[in-house]
């Protein structure tokens, strides 16, 4: 499996979730965490 980095080229520790509420729904999205500390949201 290719591994995945971040624009400061720290490696993909894993993948976290966000959870949200949208008009009284609960929603978890996906986020992705660096080894640098960054966290952004997921493309998959």
């Amino acid at each position: 499996m290719a591994r995945r980095y971040n624009d400061q080229q720290a490696p993909l520790v894993k993948i976290v979730y966000s959870k949200i509420t949208v008009k009284g729904k609960t929603e978890l999205i996906p986020m992705e965490l660096y080894a640098d500390g960054t966290v952004k949201r997921s493309v998959y």
